[in-house]
């Protein structure tokens, strides 16, 4: 075996986002036919998918293969307008065995798989009860390891069935600067980039060593694989980053902020949505039969409730909220917002490309850069002005061309651009320009 790290020259990544894949196997699941989503991902020009891999989940803490697990959608009868999260219902899954049914058809599309894990983010909302009360129960400090082993059984796996070359990298946590843990609130803070207080660089060096060790032992498991640090934005602190990764993967949600005039303050923790005073600014949006907020949080049941990412409980409430009649006035405001700051945005996905860029020279030389995640992401799906604006998608090239001039190895389009979303069946014209300008096939 080739116990090299393959080579990025030449060898751009433009990248999917199918953070979910794995687990949409229900009844009219997007990802049920493997082999036509990744034929599509081509023709869209295409050739690289970045998935949640299961890890902590395929594999029990000895190494035994869990099988079967049941899954539940995470805000039952309420999240089906949010993007990305319409099709997540119940049923169960054995996610060894579908990721290793993915990279096989990934392998004859000649397509590369990045794995991370969203576990303490966003997985355990769905996922099976016993199983999420072993790992929610897991120690903090143990997080790392524990999960670094979890992949290296899945690589192991992968590698017996020769489906290493798929693998372009993988990561043990999704965003590790923003990742303060389910309830933390004590060893470890995040990121001040997260929006969180910086708090004691001591505390920050701490996490920090538990994963560099924990990639110390990917890498000595698994030196042929690229093993990767992913975190929010390219502001994240480097006291709080690894010294050792191979790859470092950033986010750019540079047109998140057209979302303001419309979610304003409601995604803020401080806002108490069971008061009417603090929607009613976009009262006129909502529908006239208001759905309670305690209705969002009880929907869960006796389920462990969503502590972290609270904000997308807000997000939850306010689109299962949104009346079908007034999103053509919403639609023109949110139009009219990208257009009278288009340069604004224009200038913030270039400056995080730049950032990144000097960072990465300057503390983890030679690592090769990927943006993640990126753009807009998690409002309605039913919405479809983002599709049809040529000024949305002008910024997007606008950042793909950015990357490409400043050498990054992969960039996704946006972070809502797989077959879950509009864009994929509706606009893949969309898909296919921006990715040719990533790949230096357009200018």
């Amino acid at each position: 075996m080739n116990k090299q790290l393959h080579s990025t020259d030449g060898s751009r990544l433009a990248i999917s986002f199918w953070i979910w894949a794995l687990w949409d196997t229900g009844t009219n699941g997007f990802f049920n036919d493997l082999e036509l989503r990744m034929t599509e991902l081509v023709e869209r020009g295409f050739n690289c998918i970045r998935v949640e891999s299961g890890a902590g989940l395929t594999h029990d803490a000895d190494g035994r293969p869990r099988g079967e697990l049941e899954f539940m959608p995470a805000f039952p009868g309420h999240g089906h307008f949010t993007r990305q999260m319409e099709h997540m219902t119940v049923g169960r899954v054995d996610l060894m065995k579908r990721l290793v049914a993915l990279c096989t058809v990934a392998q004859r599309h000649n397509v590369k798989v990045i794995l991370s894990s969203w576990y303490y983010l966003h997985t355990y909302w769905f996922t099976d009860a016993r199983v999420t009360a072993e790992l929610l129960d897991l120690p903090r400090e143990e997080r790392f390891i524990y999960f670094a082993r979890g992949l290296d059984r899945i690589l192991d796996e992968l590698k017996q069935r020769g489906l290493a070359d798929v693998i372009a990298s993988a990561e043990i946590f999704n965003e590790v600067d923003g990742s303060n843990f389910v309830g933390a609130g004590g060893i470890y803070e995040p990121a001040p980039d997260c929006g969180l207080k910086s708090g004691d660089v001591g505390k920050w060096h701490r996490f920090r060593a538990l994963h560099e060790e924990a990639l110390d032992y990917l890498k000595m498991r698994h030196p042929d694989i690229r093993l990767a640090m992913d975190t929010c934005s390219s502001g994240a602190s480097p006291e709080l980053l690894p010294r050792n990764a191979q790859v470092w993967t950033f986010h750019a949600y540079y047109l998140w902020g057209v979302y303001g005039v419309f979610e304003g303050n409601i995604m803020s923790l401080d806002t108490d949505l069971n008061d009417s005073r603090h929607y009613a600014p976009v009262r006129r949006f909502l529908r006239q039969d208001i759905v309670p907020f305690q209705a969002i949080l009880g929907c869960r049941g006796d389920r462990i409730p969503i502590v972290y990412c609270r904000d997308w409980v807000h997000r939850v409430w306010l689109y299962r909220n949104l009346d079908p009649n007034a999103m053509p006035e919403l639609e023109r405001l949110l139009q009219e917002s990208l257009e009278n700051n288009i340069d604004q945005f224009k200038h913030k996905a270039t400056d995080a490309v730049t950032q990144a860029v000097k960072k990465r020279d300057e503390h983890w030389p030679g690592v090769p850069l990927i943006l993640g995640e990126g753009a807009s992401y998690c409002a309605d799906h039913r919405l479809r002005w983002e599709e049809r604006s040529d000024a949305y998608w002008e910024v997007v090239e606008h950042a793909a061309r950015a990357c490409r001039q400043n050498g990054l190895w992969g960039s996704v389009v946006r972070t809502n651009a797989g077959p879950e979303d509009p864009v994929w069946h509706e606009y893949p014209e969309r898909l296919q320009r921006v990715n040719a300008v990533f790949l230096g096939k357009q200018e």
